[in-house]
């Protein structure tokens, strides 16, 4: 027993090299919650892809300057607005409530949505299956001001990655490691074996139990089936410190960090481009007669 522990150190390490390590990276996104707008005249852009509302309704999608998906919703209007509702559609608002609004994806059941890019391509993620219990209440816990709150309310937020699903990231027995960074907050896996979540001044907003008494090297990794484990070694092999999501169908999700404090897990509902030029051209845009214009 004693040599097969002594060769632990060295088959983990093996296998970090075999597994895909996190590939998490700040971009701009569009959350149903909290309610969000991108108005006219203004974009959300990721990379080389850019999804641009006119004055007019129009909502096109520019790959380096270039269009490539035209959701064909211009209208007479002089205003207009896109936001995500709680059903995972895209709704685009007119000024003129007499205009039906236009609704983009087909609607499913009532929850929390993300619009984002991944790499290369635009989709409508949700909803959510797990989260880590943090809301917009603790940023009053901070006494201190409430970070990009208003600018949110109003406008598309930017959020940090922290994994794809089959992807992994990687602690330290010798330090925390920050793998995830969204404004004033971070998402860390820390030397005792604990996912946290702390504030820029090293403040604690969350944290996973349990922790481990001595210092112990850990990885992250978000399943194919949405499930988040957090897992180290000791002497009887790779075991579990902690676990957040569910397993459930296999497909892409994503874990993310809001600016907030929040760790959420989205899956994949559909995408809204995938870089073939004939998925593009096959997008349509639904009119929902019973949808009335949304105020905050």
């Amino acid at each position: 027993m004693a040599d097969h522990y002594h060769l632990l150190p060295l088959i983990l390490a093996l296998i970090l090299l075999i597994l895909p390590s996190s590939s998490h990276a700040k971009t701009q996104a569009m959350f149903s919650e909290p309610l969000q707008f991108l108005f006219g005249g203004q974009s959300v852009t990721d990379g080389d892809l850019t999804l641009s509302l006119s004055n007019d309704c129009g909502l096109i999608l520019y790959k380096a300057g270039s269009p490539v998906l035209d959701f064909n919703t211009s209208t007479t209007t002089t205003y207009c607005a896109l936001l995500l509702n709680k059903y995972g559609q895209l709704l685009l608002v007119p000024d003129n409530e007499r205009t039906l609004t236009q609704a983009i994806s087909t609607k499913t059941k009532s929850g929390r949505f993300a619009l984002l890019f991944v790499d290369g391509k635009l989709g409508i993620f949700g909803p959510a299956i797990w989260n880590n219990g943090v809301n917009h209440s603790t940023l009053f816990n901070w006494n201190k001001p409430t970070p990009g709150y208003n600018h949110e309310k109003i406008k598309t937020a930017s959020t940090d990655y922290i994994l794809f699903s089959g992807n992994m990231a990687n602690g330290s027995a010798n330090g925390d490691v920050v793998i995830a960074q969204n404004g004033e907050v971070s998402a860390t896996i820390t030397k005792k074996c604990a996912l946290a979540v702390n504030d820029d001044t090293g403040n604690t907003i969350w944290s996973s139990a349990p922790t481990s008494a001595e210092p112990t090297q850990c990885f992250l990794e978000l399943t194919s089936h949405g499930e988040l484990l957090l897992q180290g070694y000791n002497e009887s092999g790779i075991f579990t410190q902690w676990s957040g999501g569910c397993s459930t169908e296999e497909k892409l999700y994503v874990c993310l960090l809001r600016y907030y404090g929040r760790i959420s897990i989205y899956g994949l509902k559909t995408w809204l481009y995938d870089g073939s030029s004939s998925f593009a051209a096959a997008v349509s845009v639904v009119v929902a007669e019973n949808i009335k214009m949304v105020t905050v």
